[in-house]
C-alpha cells in the first residue's frame, strides 16, 4: 500500500531526516491514524518513506511477515 504523505507528515519527515530522530514515533502515529482512517487494521508492518520529485514523500507499507526469516 502506498500513498502521498500529507503536508503535515511531510514536514515531520523532513525534520526527522534533518536529525530529529525523536520524531519517529510521531511519524508512525500519523501512519497508524491514516491506516485506521482507511479501514485497515493496524498490525505489524514495514514502513518506508519514499521521496518524490516534488520534494514530498510517499508512505509505503508492506506486511511485516514478508520480511520474516524462515525458522
Amino acid at each position: 500500500m502506498r500513498w502521498p504523505a500529507t503536508e503535515e507528515l511531510n514536514a515531520l519527515i523532513r525534520r526527522y531526516y534533518a536529525g530529529e530522530a525523536r520524531l519517529w514515533g510521531e511519524i508512525q502515529q500519523h501512519v497508524d491514524d491514516e491506516l485506521r482512517r482507511r479501514g485497515v487494521q493496524v498490525g505489524a508492518y514495514h514502513l518506508r518513506l519514499r521521496s518524490r520529485p516534488d520534494g514530498g514523500y510517499d508512505v509505503q507499507i508492506d506486511d511485516a511477515e514478508a520480511y520474516a526469516k524462515p525458522a
